[in-house]
C-alpha cells in the first residue's frame, strides 16, 4: 500500500481540505488524521461509522501512596523537575511537572512511590464498507505526540481492507 501524506505549512493553511478531497478523488479506503494535537478530517467523513476507542498512555508519572507515606521529605529533595510539593504534611505530585524519571521511586524508603500508567490521550479506529479512518487526540499539556502519531498510522495499515492500494494521512 502507498501513502500520500499531506504535510506542511502553518496551522489553518488548508492541509486537511487537500487531504479530504485526495481522499474522495482517489477513493481511499483508509485514511489517517495524525495531527493529534488538533484532529479535524473527521468532520469531512462519514460519521455513522462504528468506532473503537482506546486510551493511549504515554510515559509512566509518580504517585505517592499516602498510606505508605512517612514524610521523610526525601522525594521532594530528589525531584529535580520540582513536582512534588508537601501540604499539610502531605506530599502529593504535580502529574503536569512530572517528568516520569523515578528518582522518587528510587529513593523512597517506604516504597511509598510508584510510577504509574498515564492515560496521556485517546485513539480512534473508524472502519465500515471497506474503508478504515485512524486517528487520535492528545490531552492538553501532554507530550509524547511522536509515539501516538506512529500508533495512528500502524493502527490504520495494520485494519485497511485488504484491497487498499493508497492511503491518504492529513499530517
Amino acid at each position: 500500500m502507498k501513502q500520500l501524506l499531506i504535510l506542511s505549512g502553518k496551522g489553518g493553511t488548508g492541509k486537511t481540505t487537500v487531504a479530504a478531497a485526495f481522499i474522495k478523488l482517489a477513493q481511499a479506503k483508509a485514511c489517517a488524521d495524525c495531527d493529534v494535537d488538533a484532529p479535524n478530517l473527521h468532520f469531512t467523513l462519514k460519521s455513522d461509522m462504528p468506532s473503537e476507542h482506546t486510551p493511549f498512555y504515554g510515559l509512566e508519572r509518580a504517585h505517592i501512596d499516602q498510606d505508605r507515606c512517612q514524610q521523610c521529605g526525601l522525594c521532594l529533595r530528589h525531584c529535580r523537575f520540582g513536582a512534588i510539593a508537601c501540604t499539610n504534611g502531605l506530599y502529593s505530585v504535580h502529574a503536569h511537572a512530572c517528568e516520569g524519571c523515578g528518582v522518587c521511586e528510587a529513593v523512597c524508603p517506604e516504597k511509598a512511590v510508584s510510577l504509574i500508567p498515564d492515560p496521556a490521550g485517546k485513539m480512534m479506529l473508524y472502519t465500515g464498507n471497506k474503508f478504515v479512518f485512524s486517528t487520535a487526540r492528545l490531552k492538553m499539556g501532554k507530550g509524547n505526540s511522536g509515539m501516538l502519531v506512529t500508533e495512528v498510522k500502524k493502527r490504520m495499515v495494520a485494519s485497511a481492507p485488504s484491497e487498499t492500494s493508497v492511503a491518504i494521512i492529513d499530517g
